[in-house]
């Protein structure tokens, strides 16, 4: 028996409601807390993807990536037989239970939590991956990625078990019939959109979505500005769709692709606005 340190990236903190699980990673120790494997692939949620200046994910990056249902029999070979650890268990497991009740396996998910037995192996330490992994003596990566936290969590496990092993009871994780998948990292996304720039003109309709580096409410003065009007939704009117990502895969996204709404970046955006001006401009003067 080993064990199998698990992390996961979200989309937000409900579990059991809207939020997905858009990256995990596990890594596998024996015994003694020598690291014997490793496995993280991202995942789409077929949502937005949250805060993503938290967790520094692109729709790009997901454009292509398995979701949980496709990757789900990878996740459980990789756990099978091995006791469960991550830092802070309860988020994880909240979120490894929820997605793998999506595709039909009730589980209740347990292990041990390296931030809870900090208590015993590390008194008086702020109970943060970071804190502890600093308290013991350890360097992480970098922070918010599964893959780098899990090997955090991992190697700050293996400093408890030089104390003597630790015990808990390995999950009966259920064979699944894909039991291996492609593994889609950070910064793999290679898929390129062609999008066929409109010529806009006052009146049409413009839609946003995401955070955008200009407050919204910015570019909506704007698109005033230059004669456009604004919506909060997509409709089969719609212009066009202004994006933080244009790879997004929030709800106004993925309706405007199925409606074939152009999806535009900020940048393309103000380009764009400026012609406006200058056809408004042109208009005039011919009368």
């Amino acid at each position: 028996m080993g064990y199998a340190v698990v992390d996961v990236e979200t989309t937000g903190f409900a579990a059991g409601g809207s939020d997905r699980v858009v990256e995990v990673a596990v890594v596998q120790l024996d015994r003694d807390g020598n690291q014997t494997g490793e496995w993280c692939t991202l995942l789409n949620p077929g949502r937005d993807l949250g805060p993503q200046h938290v967790h520094r994910i692109s729709a790009r990056d997901v454009w292509h990536a398995p979701t949980f249902a496709q990757a789900a029999g990878a996740l459980s070979a990789r756990l099978a037989g091995r006791v469960l650890v991550a830092h802070n268990l309860a988020f994880d497991a909240r979120f490894l239970a929820a997605e793998f009740r999506r595709v039909g396996v009730d589980l209740e998910v347990s292990g041990l939590c390296t931030m809870t037995l900090a208590r015993r192996f590390l008194p008086g330490v702020r109970r943060s991956l970071h804190a502890c992994c600093e308290a013991a003596g350890i360097v992480p990566e970098g922070a918010h990625s599964a893959l780098h936290d899990a090997r955090a969590t991992g190697r700050l496990f293996a400093t408890y078990l030089r104390e003597g092993p630790l015990d808990g009871d390995p999950i009966p994780w259920p064979r699944l019939p894909q039991d291996d998948v492609a593994e889609v990292r950070r910064g793999a996304g290679r898929v390129v959109q062609v999008v066929e720039k409109p010529v806009l003109a006052g009146g049409d309709v413009v839609v946003f979505t995401g955070r955008t580096e200009d407050p919204r409410e910015v570019w909506i003065a704007r698109a005033r500005a230059a004669g456009l009007r604004d919506q909060a939704y997509v409709t089969r009117g719609t212009r066009l769709v202004v994006a933080a990502d244009p790879y997004s895969l929030s709800t106004k996204a993925r309706k405007a692709r199925a409606y074939r709404v152009p999806i535009v970046s900020e940048e393309d955006f103000a380009e764009l606005l400026g012609l406006v001006k200058d056809h408004r401009t042109e208009w005039c003067q011919g009368y």
